[in-house]
Formats: structure tokens, C-alpha cells, sequence
């Protein structure tokens, strides 16, 4: 190591002081915790607010707040804004107004027979600069102050959260990785992500020692390597192309009015993978050598063509970002910055994140409303914690590099500047086994597949099947019923997970195995299917575990048994047996 790295290894406190971030509510609003320090009369403040609020001051807050969010219609919820300056402040959120957007564009969307239909809810055709502006369709409004009478968590949080600055907050953090990208090398070795050059990085390294392990890759030596796009560039060249941005589909017009002026807590994240745009730009980048290698290829070959969603461009402003999730099918992925700062958090399949919940299945999964929240309500240090005890690692990608998300791990990416990237999911050959048991044992949270191209896919098999060597008769019978009860319905070609009907089963599970049978990875399956068996067998030896852990002794029972100085036997003469 060179003295200047030996200097660059200090590795900074790697926490935030989200105490910083308190910035002044528009309207007045101030965190509830201001009441205890307010000097004014506490008493003759709760008589005026009570008076504004009539009657709807006996109901907590929490219920004021559930109440207005059943109002769906836009001018309902103006006019009770109108009663009082304290209804106004508490139907001015935000977050009321996105909500009705998002609730009538939905509506329309699925009303409509058109896939690229325009449907502007409430007849709103430009973007306003906020959700409430946009609704109302009005440009300028005058704020009404609320005179420090409401100290208010549930309406100072969000906006607190839509303020956040975290170029500022991550400061450190940035500088230090910073360096570390510039020297192309992992100056925190406790808790870092590595970083290689692509060109230096092999797929037997890959295979061997980092399939399984989140990393870095750059490509210095080929500055060119991956295009340079931004939001600008590619409104120049898609402009009225249609892009969904999660609940919503626009144009990338209308969406860019809103990426550059919104005030949301969780700006939409345009993440789209079925748009033309995004057949046209795949033509201009190629993915890593070592990524090539991709066993999901096997649903796009042959005259099989049912390969889930798996490519995506990734567009977002600063504060906008994905909440912890894992990837679908048990798939890994590697993600490109071409503009912009992410700041990654990733934790192993075992670890769960800071303030998420699962169920055992990890079918459900919840966590704080949005990467604001979770930042500044302290969990991001709670993962620092879990990093300095080798648990989770935090880095931040830079424009022009390449991150490895490994199969199964938890992730969070928080875009610190406005970002453009391009993402794929891929199977690499030594996650088989993981990718077969998903298959099997988790077909509820199959997703990414449509079921009309399956069908279809499954069909062109089947009529090669004197073509196909060694197919198992179990499989084809399988399949064969598959295809025959599907004759009953008409699919559309929604993802669907992979369907809701419960009159059949979908084989999945056998027709990947198929496909992999007559294919070059032929020879890696029978070794596939032995680690499957011991993680299933490990699977059941948790299961067992679990059930006993779970037992509840009698406290009863246990000083009854002890006290008594022979063997317990229920008061049986044991001579008369």
C-alpha cells in the first residue's frame, strides 16, 4: 500500500447528525416537541385552535388526519381547507393531494383499453410544482400562517423529510469515498465495498470468491465504457416516449416538469423496463464479460421467449431512491451510474435491516414510509452499528460505475444528486441451486414473468419435443397439463406473479429445469439438485428447531416434576403395572 493510501485509510465516523435537519415549516408548523419550550400561553392557544377547529377538536390528531384522508374529492378537501387556518395546514400536506392523483390515475388506467393512452386525472396536463398546485390547477397561492398554534409531528415530519440535503448530510461519507474511488481501491476495509477495474476482474474470480459478496467495478482504462446520459439527453431523444414512474405513467416531458420542482417526502422514481425507449438504448451499451454467463438467457432462446423483466432504466431526482428489498426470483444484478451519487446499504440474507419487519416468509415486508424517515429517525446510523460488527456494508457508487448486488441481499440505494442508471438482473451459474429452490418453495413470490408469453413459450417446447433429448416423463406430464388447462381461460400479459388461478399450477420450477436439461449447463444440474437437497434439509432442520424453541414450558409443571423425589408418574402404582 502506498503512503497515500496508508494516509486515505483513516476512516471516517461514518454517522450522521440528523439533528441538523430542521428546517422552517412554510406555514409555521412546529415539531411537537416545541410545545415544552413555547413561552406564549399555552392554554389561551388550545382555546383559539379549538375554536377554529369547532367540533373536529375532539377527535386526536392521528383521527383528524384519517378522517380527511377519506375525502376524494379534490374541491371537498379545498373547501375544508377553507374552514380554518388550522384545516388549511392540516389539508395542505402533501401527501393528501398526491394521494388523490395517484388514486384517480389508477382508476382511469385500468378503465382504459389503451396500453399508451393519455390520461391526465382531473384533467391536469401540466405539472404545477406540487401535487396540491397541479390538482387545484393553480400557480400562485397565498400561504396561511398557522401563528405557532400547531406543534405538529404528523405535518412537520414529512416536510422536514422532503428538505433533507443529503450531499450535506453525507458529507463524510462522500469525501471519503470519493477517495477511495479515485485510487480504484477499498479504503474501508471494515466495512466497505471492494472496487476493481473491470479489465483486471475475471469471471473465475467472480465465480469463486465474490458471486456471493456486493462489489465495485470501474473501468478507468476505458473512460468511454458506458454512455454518459442524464434527464436532458434523453428528453432530447424520447420526449414523449411514456415511462413508468411507479404508480403513474407519463411522458418523459410531463415527468421532467416534475423532476426538477417537486417538494415530495419520496420523489417518484421513474424505473421502467417496458417502454421503447428502453428496446432502443439496450442496443447502446453491452454488459460486463463476466455478467454474460446468465442461466435466464435459457427463456429467451430456442423460440422461447418468456424471460421475465429483467433490464430496467432507472431515472430519479435527489432524496427520490428504493426502500430495503431484496431482488426478485433470487436473482442477483448489477446496477450502472451513468450520472449522479448513490449511497448503497447492503446486508446479507440473514441480517435484517433496521426498522423493517418480515414475516417468515419475507412475503411481507414493511418499513417506515419513506428513505427520509428512515434516515433521519436514526436506523441509517443503526446500520453503521451493524456494519462496524461485519453485518452490513455501506459504500456510494459514482458516475461511471458498476455495482454487484449479490442474490438475496437486502438493499436500500438513496440517490444523494439527481441520477440516470441502467440495471439488469441475471442468473450466474453458482446461485443455481438458490435460483431452483426459490422455484420450488416460494412460488407466491415468483414475479417479473407474464403468464400469456409462458404459455406460449411452453407451447413451443412441447411441439419440439422429438428434438428434446432425455426429457423426464414427470416433467412433460406436468407441462402437457399445464398447457391443457390453460385452453379453459383467456390471459392477458400483466405480470402476474405468476398468476392467481388456483384451479392449476404453473411449472415453473419443471420448465426451468427443461431448459437447463438441453442446454450447455446440462452437465452442473445434477450438482444443482444435491445442494438443493441440503437446503432443504437444513430448511427442515430449522423448521424443527423453531417448533421446540417456540414451545412454552409450564412453569407448573416444571416445579411439580422437580419437587417430587421419585419419577413422576401421575399417582400410579407402578407395582400394578
Amino acid at each position: 500500500m502506498t503512503i497515500q493510501q496508508k494516509k486515505a485509510k483513516r476512516v471516517p465516523n461514518f454517522r450522521i447528525n440528523a439533528y441538523t435537519v430542521a428546517p422552517s415549516h412554510p406555514l409555521g408548523v412546529k415539531p411537537s416537541g416545541n410545545a415544552l419550550f413555547e413561552s406564549a400561553d399555552l392554554t389561551k392557544q388550545a382555546k383559539i385552535k379549538d375554536n377554529l377547529l369547532g367540533r373536529l377538536s375532539r377527535f386526536p390528531e392521528e383521527l383528524l388526519m384519517e378522517f380527511i384522508s377519506y375525502i376524494d374529492n379534490p374541491r371537498d378537501l379545498h373547501n375544508l381547507g377553507c374552514a380554518s387556518r388550522i384545516l388549511y395546514a392540516y389539508t395542505y400536506d402533501e401527501e393528501h393531494w398526491r394521494r388523490l392523483f395517484i388514486k384517480e390515475y389508477i382508476r382511469m388506467e385500468n378503465e382504459s383499453r389503451e396500453p399508451n393512452a393519455n390520461i391526465y386525472p382531473f384533467e391536469c396536463t401540466k405539472w404545477m410544482g406540487s401535487w396540491r398546485k397541479t390538482v387545484l390547477k393553480v400557480e400562485h397561492e397565498a400561504l396561511i400562517k398557522s401563528n405557532d398554534l400547531i406543534f405538529s409531528d404528523l405535518l412537520y415530519r414529512p416536510y422536514q423529510c422532503s428538505q433533507i440535503d443529503y450531499l450535506e448530510l453525507f458529507s463524510k461519507v462522500i469525501d471519503f469515498e470519493r477517495r477511495s474511488s479515485d485510487l480504484g481501491h477499498n479504503l474501508n476495509s471494515d466495512f466497505g465495498i471492494d472496487r476493481f477495474d473491470e479489465s483486471e476482474f475475471s469471471l473465475e474470480k467472480f465465480n469463486n470468491d465474490f458471486v456471493n459478496k456486493p462489489f465495485i467495478l470501474q473501468c478507468k482504462k476505458n473512460p468511454t465504457r458506458w454512455p454518459k446520459w442524464n434527464l436532458d439527453s434523453l428528453l432530447d431523444k424520447f420526449s414523449k416516449v411514456k415511462f413508468r414512474q411507479e404508480a403513474v405513467k407519463w411522458d418523459l416531458r410531463l415527468y421532467a416538469e416534475y423532476f426538477h420542482n417537486n417538494r415530495d417526502e419520496s420523489p417518484l422514481y421513474l424505473f421502467d423496463c417496458n417502454s421503447e425507449a428502453v428496446k432502443t438504448i439496450r442496443k447502446e451499451y453491452s454488459s460486463p464479460k463476466i455478467y454474460n454467463d446468465d442461466l435466464f438467457k435459457l427463456f429467451q432462446e430456442n423460440n422461447v421467449n418468456c424471460r421475465p423483466d429483467h433490464r430496467w432504466l432507472i431515472v430519479g431526482p435527489a432524496r427520490s431512491g428504493s426502500t430495503f428489498h431484496k431482488d426478485p426470483n433470487q436473482t442477483s444484478a448489477w446496477n450502472a451510474g451513468l450520472t449522479g451519487l448513490k449511497l448503497w446499504v447492503m446486508l446479507p440474507p440473514h441480517v435484517k435491516p433496521p426498522g423493517v419487519s418480515t414475516d417468515a416468509n419475507e412475503e411481507e415486508v414493511t418499513s417506515p414510509v419513506g428513505i427520509a424517515e428512515w434516515v433521519i429517525s436514526g436506523y441509517y446510523n443503526d446500520s453503521v452499528k451493524l456494519a462496524q460488527e461485519g453485518k452490513c456494508l455501506i459504500g456510494v457508487t459514482f458516475p461511471g460505475e458498476c455495482i454487484y448486488v449479490p442474490s438475496g441481499w437486502w438493499h436500500t440505494v438513496i440517490n444523494l444528486t439527481d441520477s440516470v442508471a441502467i440495471t439488469e438482473n441475471f442468473v450466474p451459474l453458482p446461485i443455481l441451486p438458490k435460483v431452483l429452490m426459490f422455484f420450488k418453495h416460494k412460488k407466491t413470490q415468483i414475479s417479473g414473468f407474464h403468464l400469456k408469453d409462458f404459455v406460449h413459450s411452453v407451447k413451443q417446447f412441447l411441439g419440439n419435443v422429438s428434438d428434446v433429448k432425455d426429457l423426464s416423463t414427470e416433467n412433460l406430464k406436468m407441462l402437457n397439463s399445464f398447457i391443457e388447462s390453460s385452453k379453459n381461460y383467456h390471459f392477458n400479459n400483466d405480470d402476474c406473479g405468476l398468476h392467481d388461478r388456483v384451479e392449476f399450477e404453473t411449472p415453473l420450477f419443471e420448465f426451468f429445469v427443461e431448459l437447463i436439461r438441453n442446454s450447455k449447463y446440462e452437465a452442473n444440474l445434477n450438482e444443482a439438485f444435491e445442494k438443493v437437497n441440503e437446503m432443504e434439509n437444513e430448511e427442515l432442520k430449522r423448521k424443527i428447531l423453531d417448533s421446540h424453541n417456540n414451545v412454552k414450558k409450564s412453569e407448573v409443571w416444571h416445579k411439580l416434576a422437580s419437587e417430587s423425589k421419585d419419577q413422576f408418574s401421575f399417582g400410579f402404582d407402578t407395582n400394578d403395572m
